[in-house]
């Protein structure tokens, strides 16, 4: 169906990919629309997941999945941080649990901190990857 192509085209897309790459901006104090509504085109019964005995079942192969958070004051973990957990559920829904979040955050209070330390934790990501090949 016509009405299925973006949906068909992105799960394909997951379905192909070794490695993920999210860029998450913190949007009053949730995830920003399109993000949304990409989840909304990706979590499909039969195709991304399926219900089992004991619950729904992620069909997506397991793969490194990194997670770049942004916001302009919100710490990642902090208690105001719903971002991170709503995603690490949505990828574990899929089937996708390796998940490393790096942490851009707090821009507006410190940009060149904050920038400086997330290329701190990919490169302590990229020296890991090196390790493991």
């Amino acid at each position: 169906m016509a009405l299925l192509a973006t949906s068909d085209e992105l799960v394909e897309e997951l379905q192909t990919s070794d490695v993920l790459v999210l860029s998450v901006p913190i949007y009053n104090f949730s995830v920003p629309a399109t993000l949304k509504a990409y989840i909304d085109l990706v979590d499909r019964a039969g195709v991304t997941f399926r219900y089992g005995e004991n619950g729904p079942v992620g069909l997506l192969k397991d793969r490194k999945t990194y997670v770049v958070v942004t916001s302009g004051g919100i710490p990642l973990g902090s208690d105001f941080d719903d971002v991170s957990g709503y995603v690490r559920q949505v990828l574990a829904f899929l089937g996708i649990t390796d998940v490393e979040f790096v942490a851009a955050d707090q821009l507006a209070r410190d940009p060149e901190a904050a920038v400086m330390t997330a290329r701190q934790q990919i490169g302590e990501s990229l020296e890991q990857v090196a390790v493991a090949v």
